[in-house]
C-alpha cells in the first residue's frame, strides 16, 4: 500500500513539474531573435492578442509559442489588465523587425464587452505612449466583440492605427456575450443578413460607419459538424453575422470556417488551420 502511495505521489509530482514547465513556456519569454523566413514579411508592427471571458494564458499562449518556434512572430510583451483597469507590463518591444506579439491578460474576468473595450483602449493608449503607431489585433470570443467595440468607440484618439483585425468565434449576434447558455443561440444568417437582430448586432449596425476605413478583417468560426452549426458555444450564424457590414465598411474581408474536433470554442485558437490562416493574413508575403 505504501509503495502504491509513493508511486502516486511520484506521478503527481512529475505531472506538476511538467505542467509548471509548460506553463512557463506559454506564459514567459524566450531569448534570442527569429531566423528570418523568405516567405514572411517582417516588421516592428505588434500584433495584440485579446482573450475572451474566462480566458487566460492558455487562450493564445500555445499559438504564440508555435509562431515563435516557427520563426514567424516573436513574443515580446505581456500586458496584464488589473481589475481597476491599470496595467502591469512584462517584457519590452525591441524594434528588431521580429513581428512582435503582445498577449493581453485580464487579471479578473470582465463581465461585459463594454468594460473590456475600455480596458483594451487603456492598452492601446499605453502602446501609443511607447511610440507604437500601428498594430494588428487578434481576438477570441467575447474579446472579439470587445475589440470591435473598441475600434468603433475609441480607436483613432491617441491610439495606434489598427491595420488588421481577426475575430475568432466572436458572438456578434448573441443575446449572451460573456456566458454560455444550455442551447446555442442563433438567428439564421441569410444572403440579406441575419433573420433577427440582437441588441449587440443592432449596436454594430448603427456604429459600423466608425470602423477604420483601411482595416483588413478576418472572421473565423467553428463548426463541430454535430448538427448545431456551432463550436459548441457560438453559432457560425452569429460569428459571421456582420459579414455584409464588414464587406461594406472594411478595406477587405475574409472568412474561415474550422470544422471537426479542433473547432470547439475553447480549442479553436490552438487549431493549426487557424494558425496557418493567421500567418497568411498577417505576415505572409504576397506575390
Amino acid at each position: 500500500m505504501q509503495k502504491m502511495i509513493k508511486g502516486l505521489v511520484l506521478i503527481i509530482s512529475f505531472l506538476l513539474v511538467f505542467a509548471g514547465v509548460y506553463y512557463a513556456k506559454v506564459r514567459y519569454f524566450s531569448p534570442g531573435t527569429l531566423a528570418k523566413q523568405k516567405n514572411i514579411r517582417y516588421s516592428n508592427v505588434p500584433t495584440v492578442f485579446i482573450h475572451g471571458y474566462e480566458g487566460n494564458s492558455f487562450s493564445f499562449g500555445p499559438l504564440l509559442r508555435r509562431l515563435e518556434r516557427e520563426n514567424v512572430a516573436k513574443r515580446e510583451m505581456t500586458i496584464v489588465v488589473q481589475a481597476d483597469g491599470k496595467l502591469t507590463v512584462e517584457g519590452k518591444l525591441k524594434n528588431r523587425n521580429d513581428n512582435p506579439t503582445i498577449m493581453v491578460l485580464f487579471a479578473k474576468d470582465v463581465p461585459d464587452e463594454i468594460t473590456q473595450s475600455k480596458w483594451i483602449d487603456n492598452v492601446m493608449r499605453y502602446l501609443y505612449q511607447q511610440k507604437v503607431t500601428r498594430v494588428n489585433l487578434v481576438s477570441h470570443s467575447m474579446g472579439g466583440v470587445s475589440s470591435l467595440r473598441y475600434l468603433l468607440e475609441y480607436a483613432g484618439n491617441k491610439t495606434p492605427v489598427t491595420e488588421r483585425f481577426a475575430a475568432i468565434s466572436a458572438p456578434f449576434n448573441d443575446l449572451e456575450i460573456a456566458e454560455d447558455t444550455q442551447d446555442v443561440f442563433a438567428y439564421e444568417l441569410t444572403e440579406q443578413g441575419p433573420s433577427g437582430e440582437t441588441p449587440i448586432y443592432q449596436y454594430f449596425d448603427q456604429a459600423m460607419e466608425k470602423l477604420p476605413k483601411n482595416i483588413h478583417v478576418l472572421d473565423v468560426a467553428g463548426d463541430l459538424k454535430d448538427g448545431t452549426e456551432s463550436d459548441g458555444s457560438v453559432s457560425t450564424h452569429s460569428a459571421f453575422a456582420l459579414r455584409l457590414l464588414f464587406q461594406k465598411h472594411a478595406q477587405s474581408y475574409q472568412e474561415l470556417t474550422v470544422t471537426g474536433k479542433s473547432a470547439s470554442h475553447s480549442s479553436i485558437t490552438k487549431s493549426t488551420k487557424v494558425e496557418k490562416k493567421l500567418i497568411e493574413f498577417m505576415w505572409k508575403k504576397t506575390a
